[in-house]
């Protein structure tokens, strides 16, 4: 399957529309701001547009077409895709097959947002110097969909209505149509664009490298808050079918809790989830090869320390592995019903809370020796 064809030219439209919509935005709209005032209505409609139209990107176009990380119904295929064109990134085949090919051709010439290709490419530089024309061969499921279908082929008809006739009657309706069209349109949608385009410049930047210490993703809270939880980047890119993002309970991920209350009105099924150890394993894996990489670099007189990390973390990675091998055990046979398996089901629960028991032990000996050898490198 070929990626996402690219070639150098001048996009004039995008141009066009982009700094009219940034102009509008830091000129027009503080004018109207100070001169006019903005209602509560104003302020509501603007909140509803940047919520469903955010959210529309990030569980729609995101996690569920362009990673199939959750099963729906037509009713919410259809929201996603409504709002999902009020955002004015595309049709969903179109976002999907782009984002398809960064996971595939990530960092390389084939990514269409290539961080390598500086910082400003991949934050807005893509879509105005460069023609990207999507494979959709890597998008043949979602082209099954006749509703994706039909967004795909009349995307501006779309746009027209979700994106701006709506608003604006809603506005008209209130009778604030000029608030409506400077803030629920325009300064919404350069909002949600920024915001959501920050993700492959920032997250490819910035921030912290959970999971995996290679990866040009990052972890950025910031970046979070402003993208309905898709700045947990380095989490997304090692386990992208997951779908949460903000995977531990303090992150903010508003989307992937969207999903799971779908999931819990039977709107929406096969969530897609990776499991605590394999998590915990790619963390610890993260942790060590930071570690063993700041005690090669301080000098040979210090390798000697890399024989107690690493028989700390081997150990951890195989309570890991056994609980992992466990709760899957676990899992099955608590899907039988019989009362032959009711004495095992019990054996494993108390095995999978000794397997626990050892994991917390192992995590806080690991821990206490990463920070030793920091303090100890530190000092040296």
């Amino acid at each position: 399957m070929s990626p996402c064809r690219s070639s150098r030219k001048f996009n004039l439209f995008n141009a066009v529309l982009f700094a009219s919509l940034l102009g509008i935005t830091v000129t027009l709209l503080p004018w109207y701001a100070v001169s006019v005032g903005i209602s509560r209505a104003e302020w509501l409609l603007f909140f509803f547009y940047v919520a469903a139209t955010g959210l529309s990107i990030t569980v729609g176009y995101h996690r569920l077409f362009a990673h199939r990380s959750f099963r729906t119904g037509p009713v919410i295929t259809f929201l996603n895709l409504f709002f999902g064109a009020a955002a004015l990134e595309e049709s969903a085949l179109h976002w999907a097959s782009l984002h398809r090919d960064h996971h595939r051709y990530v960092d390389t010439p084939q990514d269409p947002y290539n961080i390598k290709q500086g910082f400003w490419h991949a934050h807005i530089g893509w879509m105005l110097f460069w023609r990207n024309l999507p494979d959709y061969r890597n998008v043949k499921d979602l082209h099954a969909n006749p509703l994706i279908r039909n967004q795909h082929r009349y995307y501006p008809i779309w746009v027209a209505l979700s994106g701006i006739g709506l608003p604006l009657a809603i506005g008209a309706a209130t009778g604030h149509l000029l608030g409506a069209f400077l803030l629920a349109v325009v300064g919404r949608i350069t909002l949600v664009h920024h915001s959501t385009w920050s993700i492959n410049s920032i997250c490819h930047t910035f921030g912290k490298a959970t999971y995996d210490i290679d990866a040009s993703a990052r972890d950025h809270w910031g970046v979070a808050l402003l993208t309905n939880g898709e700045g947990y980047h380095n989490f997304h890119h090692r386990f992208c079918g997951d779908y949460r993002n903000g995977v531990r309970w303090y992150q903010w991920d508003p989307s992937k809790w969207v999903i799971a209350l779908l999931n819990r009105l039977g709107l929406a099924g096969n969530l897609q989830r990776t499991s605590p150890q394999r998590i915990l394993s790619a963390r610890t894996a993260a942790e060590y090869q930071r570690v063993e990489r700041a005690v090669r670099r301080s000098g040979r007189e210090k390798i000697f320390l890399l024989g107690q990390i690493r028989g700390h973390y081997e150990a951890l990675r195989t309570i890991l592995e056994e609980w992992e091998k466990l709760e899957r055990g676990y899992q099955r046979i608590r899907q039988t019903v019989s009362k032959e398996s009711r004495s095992t089901v019990r054996s494993l629960k108390r095995s999978l809370a000794e397997q626990h028991r050892a994991f917390v032990n192992a995590r806080r000996a690991w821990i206490s020796i990463l920070t030793r050898t920091s303090a100890f490198l530190g000092e040296a």
